[in-house]
C-alpha cells in the first residue's frame, strides 16, 4: 500500500505539479518472516518414509549441506571427495563440507561417475526436485528442495553453528542473506537460554540454610 501510494503522488508531482507528501514519510518497519523450515522430528520421519537408497541419499545431501537443487544436480562421483563436495552454483564452484554419513549414502547410488539415475536415464534438476517433493509428500508435508535448504541452515544455526560459516556452505554472496536464519523464535530462545546460560549449566542447589 505505501508503494502504492508513494508511486502514485510521484506521478501527480510530476504530471500535476502538485506537493507530494509521500517525500516527508517514513516507509513502515516491514517484519521479517522466517523461512518455513522442518523440525528435527519432521526431518527424522521424512527419512524414515523415503522410498530407495537414491530418494534417501538425495534428503541426507540436501539436508546435510543445504545445496540448491541445481547445485546437487551438478555433483558427480568426481566431485565427491572424502570430507567435501565440489559444487557448481550460482555464485561459482565451491567446496563445502559434508558428514560421512551423507558420503556413506552416496556410495550406494548411481551408475559409474552420474549420481542421479532413474528408469530413463540421468536425472535432470527437474526430476530431482520432483523426487523430493514426492518424498515430502510420502511424509505429509507441503514444500519443495528449497525447504529442505532453509531446514539446514536453521538447524545448523540453533545448533550453534556459526553465520560466517554458513554464509560459505550455502554460497551466499552477502552475509545478509544468511543472516536471516539468526532471527530465532520464541521456542529457540528458551533453547539457546537453556544450554548456554551459565546458571542452568552449572548445578547450583539450594545451600542448606545456617542454623
Amino acid at each position: 500500500m505505501f508503494r502504492a501510494l508513494r508511486t502514485f503522488y510521484s506521478w501527480a508531482e510530476r504530471r500535476y505539479g502538485v506537493p507530494n507528501p509521500a517525500q516527508q514519510l517514513a516507509p513502515p518497519h516491514r517484519r521479517q518472516l522466517l523461512p518455513r523450515t522442518l523440525n528435527t522430528d519432521q526431518v527424522d520421519h521424512l527419512l524414515h518414509v523415503a522410498a530407495g537408497r537414491r530418494d534417501r541419499a538425495l534428503l541426507l545431501l540436501l539436508l546435510d549441506t543445504g545445496l540448491r537443487i541445481g547445485e546437487a544436480s551438478s555433483l558427480s562421483r568426481h566431485t565427491v571427495a572424502k570430507q567435501t563436495l565440489t559444487v557448481s552454483g550460482k555464485t561459482g564452484q565451491r567446496e563445502i563440507p559434508v558428514s560421512p554419513q551423507v558420503l556413506q549414502a552416496l556410495t550406494g547410488v548411481g551408475v559409474g561417475p552420474v549420481l542421479w539415475v532413474g528408469p530413463k536415464g540421468e536425472l535432470t534438476v527437474s526430476g530431482l526436485a520432483q523426487a523430493v517433493r514426492r518424498a515430502l509428500r510420502r511424509a505429509g508435508i507441503a514444500g519443495g528442495p528449497h525447504l529442505l535448504r532453509h531446514t539446514f541452515a536453521r538447524l545448523y544455526i540453533t545448533a550453534g553453528g556459526d553465520v560466517f560459516s554458513l554464509q560459505r556452505i550455502l554460497g551466499h554472496r552477502q552475509i545478509e542473506t544468511t543472516k536471516r536464519y539468526v532471527h530465532l523464535d520464541l521456542q529457540d530462545v528458551v533453547n539457546q537460554h537453556a544450554r548456554f546460560s551459565p546458571i542452568a549449566r552449572r548445578d547450583y542447589r539450594q545451600p542448606r540454610l545456617l542454623q
